[in-house]
């Protein structure tokens, strides 16, 4: 029997202070994570924690944990990079365990790129408002905190639809149509599905989505085979009218045999006897750009007996026709074959791998796949940023992918 993790946020959403509360109801330490909280103030230059707190209250009949949080911040607005650094050293200083620590950076890295995006700034000079304040530190180190006491981050996380709530926002850049454009940009490309929900106003907040992508690897539109073991309900801020205001978090043993996801994907095919390898190398890395999701080419003998080649493409069906435009022009090719087929696939995950070499700082971003207990089955760095290192540093790509491979090692086996 795997054990199982479901973050139901169908009916009023998910926030940082909701997802960190739901852990405190289901058993995390509660002193533990207080007291990490309230180390991010030594980290923050003009914030001062008055009270932090868990207290067990109830959100319309409905028994709930609810985050309780009083602070003073001098700072309206931070760099991006501040508060990476400011939530890095403390992470550092809580000896959070590197699983742990990742899940954090990474949850905010997802902020930070949505914001820079947005703004059309840099992702080191980006200036953030709402999500810069030591509020924001202190849902995401307590979160981690609580994951880590309970022994969760090496577990399957599933995702509900997501719900974003109706209306207009109104906040430091004026007023804007809900979800906000960070809801959007983090939870784009994620298959998972937004909805109103049941509640009015926002429902979801960048930091709630942040930290949701980077835990759950498959979003559900119903409940997978599931013995549950613990529930706990995280309160919002607010009382709803009719229903409930709380995210509910499910722990339990599931008997899926197969971790997997399936999917349905395009294979597009064309033969082409009169193209130089150069023209297919250039092919592949346009095809790749544009988010080929596989490449294939395999040689062959066409007719007259010239060498050929066969290439197969796999892409999602919003890539379908711009890559199949694409595999023509670059081919010169008049047609090809275009098939759907079901595509299955083991969940994995990433995260960043700080490394030190050559007196040289680093980040590399590692793939990991798990089985359906939690373990991890495989660990692989990314290609590109090795070759980049080894580029930088003028050693062999070799050398690189062995010291990060054995820095892996050392830290999950």
């Amino acid at each position: 029997m795997a054990k199982i993790v479901i973050i139901d946020s169908q009916i009023a959403g998910i926030s940082g202070d909701m997802l960190l509360s739901s852990l405190i109801d289901v058993g995390a330490n509660k002193k533990k994570v207080i007291d990490s909280i309230y180390a991010c103030q030594n980290y923050f230059k003009g914030s001062k924690i008055r009270n932090a707190d868990f207290v067990k209250t109830s959100s319309y009949g409905i028994s709930c944990t609810k985050f309780l949080f009083d602070y003073t911040d001098s700072a309206n607005s931070r760099i991006g990079s501040e508060v990476y650094r400011a939530i890095a050293a403390c992470s550092d200083s809580l000896n959070l365990s590197y699983v742990a620590k990742s899940f954090v950076l990474n949850s905010l890295k997802k902020i930070i790129q949505a914001e820079s995006k947005i703004h059309g700034s840099n992702y080191t000079s980006v200036l953030l408002h709402e999500v810069s304040t030591i509020d924001t530190a202190a849902d995401l180190i307590g979160t981690a905190v609580a994951l880590d006491n309970l022994d969760l981050l090496s577990k399957k996380f599933y995702a509900t639809d997501v719900a974003v709530g109706n209306g207009l926002l109104e906040f430091s850049h004026g007023v804007v149509p809900n979800p906000g454009n960070a809801i959007l940009e983090i939870l784009s490309d994620r298959q998972i599905l937004l909805v109103p929900g049941k509640l009015d106003g926002e429902l979801t907040t960048p930091t709630g989505a942040a930290m949701l992508v980077n835990l759950a690897s498959e979003h559900i539109s119903q409940y997978p085979p599931i013995t549950p073991e613990k529930i706990g309900n995280g309160g919002g801020q607010k009382e709803g009218k009719n229903v409930a205001n709380i995210l509910r978090l499910v722990i339990g043993n599931s008997n899926l045999k197969l971790d997997y996801t399936s999917e349905s994907i395009y294979e597009l095919e064309t033969n082409v006897d009169d193209v130089t390898g150069e023209i297919i190398g250039n092919m592949i890395d346009v095809l790749y750009a544009n988010n080929a999701k596989d490449v294939t080419v395999l040689h062959g003998i066409s007719k007259k007996n010239r060498p050929s080649f066969v290439v197969k493409v796999l892409a999602d069906k919003a890539s379908r026709d711009a890559l199949i435009q694409i595999l023509l022009s670059e081919t010169g090719s008049l047609g090809c074959r275009v098939s759907e087929v079901n595509r299955i696939t083991t969940s994995r995950s990433f995260i960043t791998l700080p490394i030190a070499i050559e007196n040289r700082k680093f980040e590399v971003k590692v793939k990991i796949s798990k089985n359906g207990n939690g373990s991890i089955k495989s660990i692989k760095p990314e290609y590109d940023d090795i070759k980049n290192i080894s580029t930088v540093l003028k050693i062999p790509y070799k050398k690189v992918f062995d010291t990060v491979y054995h820095e892996l090692i050392e830290k999950y086996k």
